[in-house]
């Protein structure tokens, strides 16, 4: 595998799903007054299940 690549056994489906569902509660928030901040703050959350689920 190359550096940067998911491994083969990644669920690309599952994947998707979740930084779509993290996107649109992002875009959510966002329209509701959330700060930069805050947004930053569930950015770094997701991320946390982004690299437990790739292993990046």
């Amino acid at each position: 595998m190359v550096e940067g690549e998911l491994p083969a056994s990644t669920d690309v489906h599952v994947i998707a799903r979740f930084i779509q569902t993290v996107q649109n509660g992002m875009s959510i928030l966002a329209r509701d007054g959330a700060s930069r901040t805050e947004l930053e703050d569930v950015a770094e959350v997701a991320m946390l299940g982004w690299e437990a689920r790739t292993g990046d």
